[in-house]
């Protein structure tokens, strides 16, 4: 004991006595360790960390392939409730939502679930409060007015009030009773999500206007369950294949081409959890390229400080210290290195996924993502160190047992073997390698991001404004609210610097989507097999093109005559036109909706965005609002006013036609668009921080290594300087291997960054290296780094002086 005690503070002299060394590894380890950490809390919280839920793995989500397969009706949930008790223990029902409560005598905005009465008890979820609800909560259409709140919303909105159980709070104009408080940490079915209170299914009529409970094609909850004991997913997916086939042939309409199968719970099944999963597990990977390169970069500082010190050892193992005892006191140090580092890194990690928890979208959803480092994160951490300072730690082995202390004190300094060269060598062409990946993928990512601002939506955002609001949720009848819109829209019109406005069920590129199949001219058989196109579907107001800016190739845009008293009217986008018609000309043609009833096409808009910016060409098909009511009412107004401006006047307009009224959000469309851009963002700046790290990386290597390569060489370059060598001749023999070594490890790297642009292009819209500006771009930063990073060891080499290197000798 007493001899490792002499050795840890014989090794702590040693680092004391080279500050610049200890300081570049630690801070080197610190940043690439703390990279790696960083990505595994967000896996950690998003993907690994289980729901608050009793045996978590036992519940999985039941859907079809696709983002709107996680939809399922009412009508298919109880058939397969009932189909499967075999193969699940139960199966629940749950709906996303938005509606009012009553809080103090104002109208809150709030989201929650709608679910079914089993949901809680098939989650095996225990009350804070009260009780949850229950099956007789849930057993007729707008039966009981019962309701259990969040935490989150219990303590924010309620003030944490012991008595809140009994109590009665306004949902819309329908009172209900708070009947519990669920449990602390506890979101629901869906990691992401932050609801503020879960309402009983059947009371959607009351609740939100939605309805739909005898209508098969009526698709809008979610199905969740629970397997059987000894039933794996495996199974479960081989029944429910049986099962669609068997609702395909029952019901041809609806359920043709149904594909139900399970997958995991929390983040809408597939839907998301396969690109999140995707994502982190890319960028996970190219984490641990970071570290690999960080563990090269150090391994070059260990391997020449231990080169520097052979002539030292060679001395120590002359007089009689083992070789044991040398190697374990430079094992201590890479040991020291990367618990310090570990350490550090812990902290930093700690600190920015604290950050990242506490960030918040700026969208009209309760969206949190809850990554807090727990002890997993800690352990990944220390892990991370242990495994780094082993591998230091390996390193000087191989040159201690070879090192002949009577070749080394016959030396006259110390002497570096060529497999030791070639070693350090191949650790700089492995960075440089790993380093030009890396930034070649930034380069990828930040070009598709800049596409991104440009890219044609079919509409422009610019010096717009929205409002969402639902009349229903103020108490007003359906015969009452299309005159309530037309309020609004004039109390819109005049605000101040307000040029033109118009109102919409929804917008695109919202969360809030609906889509509907679409038949061609002449059909009379309504089932899957005559569907022409799958289109998103807008109901939208007379001046909607103008107000948002989309282009209208033929024909006209609505009118207020266009009504439930005129023909059935409609414009289509040009993808929509070409399936239904094989043409963009189709003003004036018909094509049978809504139960075969004739609509007319009387116009043509551009093609734009709907779902995603990466998405292909989509029809879209939009409907008069006059002939399709929303209770749902985004409204639309475009100025020249400031976006704070307009905010706040638009608010205050909604509020003086009825202060009731719920206003669910109000922000500039720029704003609004920030959660579809949000994966290429955080694409983005996820390459970029690691692309950032190992250009730093590889600056510090070549730096080292071209450093020591004409450390090594001094004496030689002092008599080629003497012998007449020129410039170029000494900067090829001093660097000529480090510069070769770049060069190769830059294309081989530009290659392997090229490859991974097809990875991104799911997330970054078009990323590509198919780009003459990102293969120049990766070259100049390659040719950059090269040069910096070799500009102090190239001078020194031209400085030589060949006298005063002799004289030293």
């Amino acid at each position: 004991m007493m001899t490792i005690l002499d050795d840890l503070r014989f090794t702590l002299r040693q680092l004391r006595r080279s500050p610049a060394f200890l300081l570049t590894t630690v801070l080197t380890l610190t940043m690439a360790i703390a990279a790696n950490v960083v990505v595994y809390g967000v896996a950690n919280g998003l993907i690994f960390h289980a729901l608050p839920i009793r045996q978590a793995g036992e519940v999985v989500q039941v859907q079809n392939p696709g983002f709107q397969g996680i939809s399922f009706s009412y009508p298919n949930y109880i058939d397969l409730r009932a189909r499967t008790s075999h193969t699940f223990s139960s199966l629940a029902l749950a709906r996303f939502t938005r509606f009012s409560l009553g809080i103090e005598g104002v109208a809150q905005p709030v989201w929650g679930f709608m679910v079914s009465g089993n949901y809680f008890s098939m989650l095996g979820v225990q009350p804070q409060l009260g009780r949850l609800l229950g099956d007789a909560d849930d057993d007729a259409v707008d039966g009981s007015p019962a309701m259990v709140l969040s935490d989150r919303c219990w303590r924010v909105r309620f003030h944490a009030d012991p008595e809140i159980v009994g109590k009665v709070v306004a949902v819309g104009k329908v009172p209900f009773v708070v009947v519990g408080v669920a449990p602390k940490g506890f979101h629901g079915t869906e990691q992401f999500f932050d609801p503020d209170a879960f309402l009983p299914f059947h009371d959607g009529p009351e609740v939100d206007g939605s309805g739909g409970f005898d209508r098969r094609g009526s698709t809008n909850a979610w199905v969740f369950g629970r397997l059987q004991r000894g039933v794996n997913r495996e199974q479960a997916d081989a029944n429910l294949r049986l099962i669609s086939k068997q609702m395909a042939s029952e019901f041809p309409k609806e359920d043709e081409g149904t594909d139900w199968h399970t997958a995991p719970v929390g983040l809408l099944g597939e839907a998301l959890g396969r690109p999140v999963r995707l994502f982190i597990g890319g960028v996970g990977i190219l984490g641990l390229l970071v570290l690999l390169a960080a563990c090269a970069n150090i391994g070059l500082l260990f391997s020449s400080r231990t080169a520097d010190r052979v002539r030292e050892l060679g001395i120590r193992l002359a007089i009689g210290s083992s070789r044991g005892r040398i190697l374990r006191q430079l094992s201590l140090e890479s040991v020291i290195v990367a618990a310090l580092s570990g350490a550090i890194a812990s902290a930093l990690s700690m600190f920015l996924l604290r950050g990242i928890s506490q960030w918040r979208l700026a969208a009209d959803l309760p969206l949190e993502l809850l990554v807090d480092a727990d002890w997993k994160v800690y352990v990944a951490s220390a892990l991370l160190a242990l495994a780094t300072g082993l591998l230091f730690a390996m390193l000087p082995a191989r040159q201690i047992w070879r090192t002949d202390p009577n070749s080394t004190m016959r030396a006259s300094g110390s002497t570096m073997t060529s497999d030791r060269s070639i070693f350090r060598s191949s650790l700089l062409f492995v960075q440089i390698t790993l380093c030009c990946l890396l930034v070649t993928a930034s380069i990828v990512s930040l070009r598709g991001l800049q596409r991104t601002f440009h890219i044609p939506l079919g509409f422009d955002p610019h010096g717009v404004t929205l409002a969402t609001v639902d009349v229903r949720l103020a108490g007003y009848q359906f015969s009452e609210q299309q005159a309530l819109q037309q309020r609004l829209l004039s109390a819109v019109q005049a605000i101040p610097g307000v040029t033109m406005t118009a109102y919409a069920g929804n917008q695109p590129l919202s969360m809030n989507t609906n889509d509907d199949d679409v038949y061609g001219p002449g059909t009379t058989t309504f089932d899957h097999a005559h569907v022409r196109a799958s289109a998103m579907v807008y109901s939208v107001s007379a001046n909607y093109f103008a107000a948002t800016g989309t282009k209208l190739i033929a024909g006209r845009a609505f009118t207020l005559h266009d009504d439930v008293s005129a023909p059935n009217v409609a414009i289509v986008n040009e993808t929509l036109a070409r399936l239904l018609f094989g043409t963009t000309e189709a003003v004036g043609r018909r094509f049978p909706q809504g139960g075969g009833k004739e609509t007319e096409v009387v116009g043509v808009v551009s093609d734009g965005k709907y779902i995603s910016l990466s998405e292909e060409p989509t029809a879209a098909l939009f409907r008069s609002i006059l002939q399709a009511p929303d209770s749902t009412s985004v409204l639309i107004a475009r100025s020249d006013r400031d976006a704070a401006e307009m905010t706040i006047a638009m608010r205050k307009a909604v509020q003086s036609v009825d202060s009731s009224i719920p206003i669910f959000n109000v922000e500039s469309w720029p704003d609004a668009l920030g959660i579809v851009a949000f994966p290429a963002r955080a694409a983005t700046l996820a390459l970029g921080v690691l692309g950032a790290l190992a250009a730093m990386l590889a600056l510090t290597g070549i730096f080292g290594m071209a450093s020591y390569a004409v450390t090594r060489r001094m004496r030689e370059l002092g008599i080629r300087v003497a012998l007449g060598s020129g410039k170029k001749a000494l900067v090829r023999a001093a660097l000529g291997r480090t510069l070769a070594l770049i060069a190769w490890g830059s294309c081989i790297g530009l290659a392997l960054g090229f490859a991974s642009a097809k990875l991104m292009a799911g997330i970054v819209y078009h990323a590509s290296a198919n780009d003459p500006i990102v293969f120049v771009s990766a070259v100049v930063t390659m040719i950059a780094i090269g040069l910096s990073a070799s500009a102090v060891p190239m001078r020194r080499a031209l400085r030589v002086q060949p006298a005063d290197l002799l004289r030293e000798q």
